[in-house]
């Protein structure tokens, strides 16, 4: 039988999705974990939720998905034996290096390819499970037709982000924060690293800075929405029109049936951005459908209704 992972990300809820019927919850933690205060947990909020999870039977995660720098990587490696600790055995990693690493150190851990690692075919989830992920995630937009063969791989658990948005990017994949990082970088005054022309700058740097940064790069934790800013479409001079990037939720209630008697063993769910009380009806909705009582209840193929800006950050 297939199991509900929900999204949490401050301890309330954590509460809110036990309640709701989750069996597991994954949660951040502060500077490992993309969301800054929006989604991730600190120390002691952490260790809090793991009692909490932990004397409800189920099972607690913890989201490890900065692109670490080299420094980050030690201090995660002197961070991992306090989480072991605690009883944390289950990590879900979106960088390669990083999983690698941690199952050559850590041989005990459960480690998951995050969505992030971009895995929706055989080949992707063969190569992951040869890597030493216990499990890998794929994203709602592979059919349970397609799943199923994926799920004939042995020795790899397939889980699948059921309630999720897409995005006009690979998931989990997104460069565009750089553009509008807060702290400006001085450009060298010839203009662009290795070329001496004074005008080799573009337009928009030649005044000596430059946006730079990263939210999954060094901790950052924080996504500014550009991708849901208007982009202005120019022809030489003249403004020709203003586009948002598209950004759609995709619930797939009606396809839990289908993704259990395909092989999913975990049905996940995006969105530790969400307030608790827009949480709890997300959880409740999947876990009736999972349970089979999705006849009896109010299950359409409309998406649950969450806040209008819940889009690309959502997660």
């Amino acid at each position: 039988m297939a199991t509900l992972l929900a999204p949490a990300g401050s301890p309330e809820a954590v509460e809110v999705a036990l309640d709701a019927g989750a069996d597991a919850v994954y949660v951040g933690l502060k500077g490992w974990s993309r969301g800054g205060a929006r989604g991730e947990l600190t120390w002691e909020e952490l260790v809090a939720s793991q009692q909490r999870v932990a004397a409800a039977g189920r099972d607690l995660q913890v989201a490890l998905n900065i692109i670490a720098k080299s420094h980050d990587r030690a201090r995660l490696f002197d961070r991992i034996p306090l989480l072991l600790d605690l009883g944390l055995r289950t990590f879900i990693v979106n960088d390669i290096g990083i999983l690698w690493a941690l199952r050559q150190r850590f041989p005990m851990l459960r480690l998951t390819a995050s969505i992030g690692c971009g895995a929706q075919t055989v080949s992707d989830v063969r190569f992951f499970r040869d890597l030493g992920a216990h499990a890998v995630v794929l994203p709602g937009t592979v059919e349970p037709d397609e799943v199923r063969g994926i799920t004939a791989v042995r020795g790899i658990a397939v889980e699948v982000m059921i309630h999720m948005v897409e995005e006009f990017i690979l998931l989990g994949k997104c460069w565009m924060p750089s553009y509008v990082h807060l702290k400006p970088t001085p450009l060298p005054p010839q203009g662009l690293a290795g070329d001496a022309r004074s005008d080799a700058a573009p337009e928009g740097n030649r005044n000596g800075f430059r946006q730079t940064g990263s939210m999954k790069r060094g901790g950052v934790g924080a996504c500014f929405k550009i991708c849901q800013t208007p982009w202005e479409l120019f022809q030489g001079d003249r403004r020709m029109d203003a586009r948002l990037f598209p950004g759609r939720q995709i619930s797939r209630v009606p396809d839990v049936a289908s993704y259990v008697e395909a092989g999913v063993q975990v049905l996940k769910l995006q969105g530790r951005s969400l307030p608790p009380e827009h949480l709890g009806p997300l959880v409740r909705r999947y876990r009736a459908a999972l349970d089979g009582r999705a006849n009896t209840e109010v299950i359409d193929r409309e998406p649950a209704p969450l806040p209008a800006s819940w889009t690309v950050v959502g997660r």
